[in-house]
Formats: C-alpha cells, structure tokens, sequence
C-alpha cells in the first residue's frame, strides 16, 4: 500500500513538472495553439469571456492528409461553432503561415512573433493542454527572446487524464511520455528540431 501511494506521488509530481498555467488579464492577444481544438478552443473562449484579452487568434496548422482536407473541420470553422453553441460572438483570426500550415510549437511561435510585431503587442497569452504548456512557454521564450514581447500561457485539462491519473490511460501515457522526449530536444535547440514535426 506505500509503494502504491508513493508511486502515485512521484507519477504526480513529474507530470506536474511539465505543467505551468501563468494567464493573467491585460493580454494583447489570446493564441490559440493547434494540435487539441477540441479541448484548447473552448479553453480559449472561457478566456476570452473572462476579459483576459479582447481579441483571440488560431494557428495555422498543417493537414495531415491534403488529398482529404475537406473532409475535416478547420480550427477556425471549430472555433465558430463553439462559440455559436455557447452564444457568444468572437472576432476570430487565423495567424498565417507561409509554408501551408505549421508542423511544430517553433513554428507557431515564429508565425505568432511576426505577427504580433506588426501590431506592437506587449503581452500574449498562448492556450494549450497542460502537459504542453511548459514545453510551449518554453519555447515562445526562446523565440521571443529578444523582441520586448511577454509571453504567459494558460493550460487546459481533457475528460480523459489529467496529472493525477495520467498512467491509467494509453492516451495520457503516450501524452507525458512524448513531453519527457520532445522537452529536452526543445531545451537544447534554438530553431525548430527536424526531428519534432507535431504538437
């Protein structure tokens, strides 16, 4: 019974390493990440209602399969629908890419850079899930090193898993062991990695 709270503890306590949830009010703007529409759209249309940001962005991301893309519903045609469920009227925008469509956190964090320069924001917010959050908090900073614009990010949780119970699914299993890979890769690269194509 020890080892069974001790393991619970210490599974825990590292998938909580790679969680931060830092958002506050005042933000320019609210990104919103691809890679988890279902979970992150609605997360970022709480946010919005909240005051957080007056203004909320999509990005880009890449189909998986051009041949069939119109078969799948588009981030910003989710992101509609969303908010026509929930009755609220949001000014969404797609950040855009110039190479179809991003395939990584650098890549969004490049396109969002450029794009917030343009408009001289100050102070951003980036929406993910929360096993993502340290590695994207991580990585909009490196990107965003030197251009006087401050990042936060806010996290959002699934009805699947969650850091207390994560190794009872392959869903969430397959979720913190991906971030305990792809974190150093992020850590030691200052541009994107080849080798990491997907969120």
């Amino acid at each position: 019974m020890v080892l069974v709270i001790f393991a619970e503890t210490l599974l825990t306590n590292y998938a909580k390493f790679f969680e931060i949830d830092n958002a506050s009010k005042g933000a320019d703007a609210i990104i919103c990440l691809s890679g988890g529409k279902q979970t992150r759209i609605p997360k970022t249309v709480e946010l919005w209602n909240l005051g957080y940001s007056d203004k909320v962005f999509l990005t880009d991301e890449k189909k998986r399969n051009s041949e069939f893309r119109y078969l799948e519903i588009s981030n910003l045609q989710f992101a509609k629908e969303v908010s026509r469920i929930k009755n609220i009227d949001i000014p969404w925008e797609v950040i855009p890419n110039r190479d179809g469509g991003t395939t990584s956190t650098f890549d969004e964090a490049v396109d969002v850079l450029s794009f917030a320069r343009l408009r001289n924001w100050k102070r951003i917010i980036i929406v993910t899930d929360f096993f993502h959050t340290r590695r994207a908090l991580h990585t909009f900073g490196k990107v965003f090193e030197e251009s006087g614009i401050s990042v936060q990010v806010a996290g959002v949780g699934n009805d699947i898993f969650n850091a207390h119970n994560w190794w009872e699914s392959d869903s969430g299993i397959l979720a913190y062991f991906s971030e305990t890979i792809k974190f150093p890769v992020y850590l030691f690269w200052n541009v994107e990695p080849s080798l990491v194509e997907n969120h």
